[in-house]
């Protein structure tokens, strides 16, 4: 398809297109509706099968598991399912895989700046995303992980995960009305905050930049940066 933008490119290329796709899906006619995560899931599910994203291929046909070594302060184990993954230029030796997360951080102007921080956690669990954990749990996966209709699909995909270089993202909705500029400061803060605790511990940190779009309503926020298991590879392969 001509002219069509890698999303993936940059912070600022992921928040604008999604604000195009939703526009265009009508985001701002359904803007009451507290169910809107799953509906922008799916609208950027569309988007990527549908050759808007240029070379990326939706991996599989549904959410997928992925192994984390920071999991979120209230999970009982180190799998989390991821909203979207996609990978380019195929699905058999990919170059590059993006793992997608998905928020709507609510209408309620006494809670969502305080979800704010939830989205440090589950940035932390992304950052420290495990390719090669994640590969053997599509291969044999825990009880816990296990949906055995989709075992072939997995094994199926599961090589991918060893070729690419790897990118996270998190793609968020945010309602104008309650976004002035002291409050978009302080939904940030609160996230990069949070993220920047949970992995203190950690050699690295990535330079985040948190991009942003508009739509009549709503406030598209978006991030795109590599895990902490590719920084280290790149650090690795510079040193002397």
């Amino acid at each position: 398809m001509a002219n069509v933008v890698d999303p993936f490119e940059s912070s600022k290329t992921l928040a604008d297109w999604s604000a195009k796709i939703l526009v265009d899906k009508g985001i701002d006619s359904v803007s009451t509706w507290r169910m809107l995560e799953y509906w922008f899931q799916v609208e950027l599910y569309r988007a990527i099968v549908d050759g808007q994203a240029g070379d990326w291929l939706y991996v599989g046909e549904y959410e997928q598991p992925y192994y984390t070594d920071i999991p979120t302060s209230n999970a009982k184990r180190n799998y989390k399912w991821i909203d979207l993954v996609c990978a380019e230029p195929n699905l058999e030796e990919p170059q590059r895989m993006v793992w997608v997360e998905l928020k709507d951080i609510g209408r309620n102007k006494d809670t969502f700046i305080k979800n704010a921080s939830g989205l440090g956690e589950d940035l932390a669990a992304l950052y420290t995303f495990d390719p090669l954990k994640t590969k053997m749990a599509w291969l044999d996966p825990p009880e816990h992980v296990m949906d055995r209709g989709r075992l072939p699909e997995w094994n199926k995909l599961s090589n991918a995960i060893s070729f690419p270089s790897h990118l996270i993202s998190q793609i968020v909705l945010a309602p104008l009305r309650l976004l002035d500029d002291a409050q978009l400061k302080q939904v940030e803060n609160n996230w990069l905050t949070t993220f920047k605790k949970r992995i203190k511990h950690l050699a690295t940190e990535p330079v985040i930049n948190i991009a942003d779009s508009q739509t009549k309503n709503f406030m598209i926020l978006a991030l795109i940066t590599q895990p902490w298991h590719q920084n280290m590879d790149i650090n690795r392969t510079s040193a002397p």
